[in-house]
């Protein structure tokens, strides 16, 4: 057990958390609209498959948990070192590209809607971010020397 007690794992722990609330910042409200000095949100089963629904969006969070759960599993896999840090580094892109996913959600619904007021709530601003620190977690555990903690 002590074997797996690194600050590369220690890394790959953190990416996996981060990643997770980003997944679960799905269920938060995704937008927001105001019109005539009133601000209605705009629910997470309504935004991401309603009229004009940013499917995009959903597969952005989608993206985040394959890649968290990708970077939980990867200490324990029997791969060469160069292609665990390999897998390591796209893993780490994927989390980035489902951030960009996230991101663009209110302006994919604006685009399918005739009211050009949508805006992101914070739910996903926060995904968006979780997502990138996850990934910049991700990168990092490959970065740094692989010794124990505990000894």
């Amino acid at each position: 057990m002590k074997k797996y007690l690194t600050l590369a794992n220690v890394c790959k722990a953190v990416a996996l958390v981060f990643g997770l609330v980003a997944f679960f910042m799905m269920f938060a409200d995704q937008l927001y609209v105001t019109a005539f000095s009133a601000t209605a949100y705009v629910a997470s089963k309504d935004a991401l498959f309603g009229n004009g629904g940013a499917v995009i969006s959903f597969i952005g969070y989608l993206l985040v948990l394959i890649a968290s759960l990708g970077v939980c599993a990867l200490p324990f896999l029997p791969l060469d070192e160069k292609i665990k840090k390999l897998c390591a580094f796209a893993l780490a892109a994927v989390m980035i590209l489902a951030a960009v996913f996230i991101f663009i959600e209110a302006s994919v619904v604006n685009g399918n809607s005739n009211l050009s007021a949508y805006h992101l709530a914070a739910g996903p601003v926060i995904a968006g971010i979780f997502s990138i620190i996850a990934a910049l977690a991700t990168a990092a555990s490959e970065l740094v020397h692989d010794k124990a903690l505990v000894k």
